[in-house]
């Protein structure tokens, strides 16, 4: 069985080491990016079936990365992994077509779940 291909972007490596860690034994990640202009170009070439982002990064915030990606690449599935939990980020990314929502304080147990989720939402 093909495993889902997932691209990750957060700008703390400690926290993509984690996560990928986390998922490698369900999913294939394809690659980790730290800044949101390497997420847009990791999107584009390697056109995964899933993006972990954070939003405050680099260069260019997730969600604003997202709707780059989205707007030529609208099959890719997008789960917001971050600290903010504030509901006008919530509400942006919802607005923008995310399938999930994550905060990294709860990643150990929701993000696997949130991750299969979306992606058989879409199957």
């Amino acid at each position: 069985m093909k495993r889902s291909r997932i691209l990750l972007a957060d700008d703390d490596l400690l926290m993509l080491a984690t996560i990928n860690k986390l998922l490698q034994s369900d999913f294939e990640v394809v690659d980790m990016v730290s800044d949101g202009h390497s997420l847009v170009e990791a999107a584009f070439k390697l056109q995964p079936d899933l993006i972990v982002t954070d939003i405050s990064m680099p260069k260019l915030n997730g969600i604003e990365a997202a709707k780059k990606i989205r707007g030529s690449l609208p099959g890719i599935k997008f789960i917001f992994l971050t600290m903010h939990g504030a509901i006008g980020y919530r509400r942006e990314a919802q607005r923008i077509g995310a399938a999930g929502y994550v905060l990294k304080s709860s990643a150990r147990e929701e993000l696997n779940q949130a991750i299969h989720d979306a992606l058989e939402a879409s199957a």
